[in-house]
């Protein structure tokens, strides 16, 4: 149901951005939507990093095995053409921590290489509900109204090209009385 991306596949660097376009012949080429998240994460990287100060050392965007798998979210559709990108493998040189918290990290999901949502988490699985794909992603325990290392999932499904989860009501004491 999903392949990832070894840093052996990750061979063929978009000059564009410095970084990958994958294109090997196991591994289906990045497209338009996942080059973008990737351009804009480099920007943010060198923004970050170097500022306004043209003297200071130039990051990179590191892009480690496990930042890229290759998935199919249509279960009418065998072709691996979607893509989970996630940023728990994605990193700036000098400052691992731009996009790292307690939280995990950005987790982005592009259907069909131009609709993509996305999430903060640590770990994430691709499962089945019913015969529908079904991406499950350990969350923050605020989330779940908790604390940060409370077991903590949110579910979200894939329709239409779409995404889909839960909204969580506001809980009694947070409505106001009616009248």
């Amino acid at each position: 149901m999903m392949r990832q991306a070894s840093l052996f596949s990750i061979v063929c660097f978009a000059t564009v951005f410095g970084m990958t376009s994958v294109g090997t012949a196991d591994v289906a080429p990045i497209n338009d939507r996942v080059d973008a998240i990737l351009t804009a994460a480099e920007a943010e990287c060198v923004a970050d990093v170097r500022g306004d100060d043209p003297t200071a050392p130039m990051p990179e965007l590191l892009v480690e095995p496990g930042a890229l798998t290759f998935v199919t979210l249509d279960p009418d559709d065998e072709a691996k053409d979607d893509v989970i990108l996630d940023f728990n493998h994605v990193l700036c040189s000098l400052n691992y921590s731009l996009w790292h918290g307690t939280g995990g990290s950005i987790i982005h999901v592009v259907r069909n290489g131009e609709t993509s949502a996305s999430w903060t988490g640590g770990r994430w699985r691709l499962s089945e509900f019913d015969g529908t794909p079904l991406l499950l992603i350990g969350r923050h325990g605020g989330n779940c109204d908790g604390y940060g290392a409370q077991p903590c999932v949110q579910a979200i499904s894939f329709y239409e090209g779409g995404f889909s989860t839960v909204r969580f009501p506001a809980s009694l004491e947070e409505k106001p009385p009616e009248e």
